[in-house]
């Protein structure tokens, strides 16, 4: 199993859920006005609208299903801000 979790713009997150539906994917967690720091930008948001806020998702699911996503997604963060990271993990229930 693979965790996938990308950080996008707000404004693009229903783009995305729709993607992940294309996918197939079923769950998934959605982790509003996420706050961050990088060595290359600051992203504070505004009370007023959701331009500079940032949402995080976060799947863990097969890896051929993310692999298709992170192609989806791909596209989207070429043209507003996002990040994705892709790693290993264990599901414990």
């Amino acid at each position: 199993m693979k965790k996938l979790e990308i950080i996008i713009e707000s404004i693009e997150l229903n783009n995305v859920l729709k993607r992940i539906k294309e996918c197939k994917i079923e769950g998934f967690t959605v982790i509003k006005d996420v706050i961050g720091n990088s060595h290359s930008f600051s992203r504070m948001e505004s009370d007023l609208t959701d331009v500079m806020k940032n949402a995080m998702i976060i799947i863990v699911d097969e890896e051929e299903k993310l692999s298709k996503l992170i192609e989806k997604v791909k596209v989207i963060i070429q043209d507003y801000s996002g990040i994705m990271f892709l790693s290993d993990v264990e599901v414990i229930n």
